[in-house]
């Protein structure tokens, strides 16, 4: 009688141990989910004004412009014997970002040569430069400016060049 007695006790001990145990391991917790929807970034190349580095008359050595960016840029012959014609408007790149007032974006501009042309002749714009550095705040600084270089060499082609770039906004 005591075996059977012990038997059952370690029984009832083991189903007990075992019942507990999946009470453990099977718990349930609700958590809350949770989404905040903004509006999205926007960029528009603001009133279609390009990176211009205006009318250049070609020197007898290889030339660079650069062409700040700020609102009223003043190009300049950074190397060679290039002259600018101060009567062509020159102009930097302008953008306005739109979104979620508050909100921080990075902006992304070349980092490589960018090529511009005239049917098979190529001209260079590199050292690409922001107003807002890297990036800006919506409803702070929501326009802001792009400037570069532009490689003149002594044999261009008298022509009118042009090409694209990207420059891109995204949500910090």
């Amino acid at each position: 009688m005591k075996k059977v007695l012990v038997t059952v006790i370690a029984i009832a001990a083991f189903i007990l141990s075992a019942t507990a145990a999946d009470n453990v391991a099977n718990k349930t917790v609700s958590v809350q989910g949770k989404a905040r929807i903004i509006t999205p970034i926007t960029l528009a190349n603001t009133g279609s004004q390009a990176l211009d580095f205006g009318v250049i008359a070609r020197g007898t050595t290889d030339a660079t412009i650069v062409v700040g960016a700020n609102a009223s840029p003043s190009p300049s012959v950074a190397t060679g014997d290039a002259v600018i014609i101060s009567s062509a408007p020159q102009t930097a790149a302008k953008f306005t970002v739109g979104g979620e007032t508050g909100k921080t974006y990075a902006i992304t501009i070349p980092s490589t040569t960018q090529t511009i042309i005239s049917g098979a002749n190529t001209l260079n714009i590199n050292v690409f430069t922001c107003s807002n550095g890297a990036t800006g705040t919506i409803g702070t600084n929501d326009i802001f400016y792009v400037g570069g270089t532009l490689a003149v060499p002594a044999a261009a082609v008298a022509a009118s060049y042009t090409g694209t770039f990207n420059v891109t906004v995204n949500y910090n």
